[in-house]
């Protein structure tokens, strides 16, 4: 049986696996909404089945206007509100869906569901759309890596890949900055290839800062670094001097 999910005017047909609900940016479903915590809920599906589970909230669960004790099947149109996010499960729709839902060790999208309409956006050139659609998850990400929390590798390079692009879709500078906040917050230096895109970018943003750069660059001197790092080091200085002369 097809089980879809319904969130804010979008529907996404979810696929068999667990899906982690919650405000952090690494869940399936991030909800930006401070009654929910950052692993509120999780959903099991099977071929048949739905399954609804609180992972201990603060605020809990409700079904249908009930609050959530233990696990519970859910049934078609049932509301489940977790903080003040609506959600809505719905059987037997159409595969016109937006989006396939992915279980972690199959989904390419480490930012879920507003990941992937995010990048649906972006390749329709609609960078406001995308932004709209996934800053909080990208806030929400810099803020646990700030906090000194382990986020994955990959989830940080999937973070600065959408900065990036938003930026150059949008010209706006933040986005940009971002990219050498959240590696300097991690310690580690970021790909070639997305130097090679900041240099691009940068002449297309509005009123960039070299602040957020000049900070990175300072973590990057206080590191090991290899031939390899040591060459990026000398590109982003370029990039430090390109802002400088906007």
């Amino acid at each position: 049986m097809r089980h879809t999910l319904r969130y804010k005017q979008h529907e996404f047909a979810l696929t068999q696996g667990e899906f982690i609900l919650g405000r952090a940016a690494t869940c399936q479903l991030s909800l930006d909404d401070p009654l929910v915590s950052r692993h509120h809920a999780r959903l099991r599906v099977t071929s048949d089945a739905v399954v609804l589970e609180d992972l201990g909230s603060r605020n809990g669960v409700r079904v249908n206007g009930e609050r959530l004790q233990g696990a519970r099947q859910l049934e078609h149109g049932d509301q489940v509100l977790i903080g003040a996010q609506e959600i809505v499960l719905l059987e037997g729709r159409a595969a016109t869906v937006e989006t396939l839902v992915q279980p972690p060790s199959q989904r390419g999208n480490s930012f879920g569901l507003l990941g992937h309409l995010a990048d649906k956006a972006l390749g329709l050139g609609r960078g406001d759309e995308a932004e709209r659609l996934i800053a909080a998850q990208l806030d929400a990400l810099l803020g646990e890596v700030l906090a000194g929390r382990a986020v994955a590798p990959e989830s940080v390079d999937r973070a600065a890949d959408y900065a990036v692009r938003i930026a150059a879709a949008t010209g706006n500078a933040r986005w940009t900055d971002y990219v050498f906040r959240v590696y300097g917050a991690v310690g580690r230096a970021c790909a070639a290839e997305l130097v090679d895109q900041l240099y691009s970018v940068i002449r297309r943003v509005e009123k960039p800062t070299s602040q957020a750069l000049r900070d990175y660059l300072v973590v990057l001197r206080g590191l090991e670094l290899g031939p390899s790092e040591r060459f990026l080091l000398s590109r982003l200085e370029g990039l430090e001097r390109l802002i400088g002369a906007r």
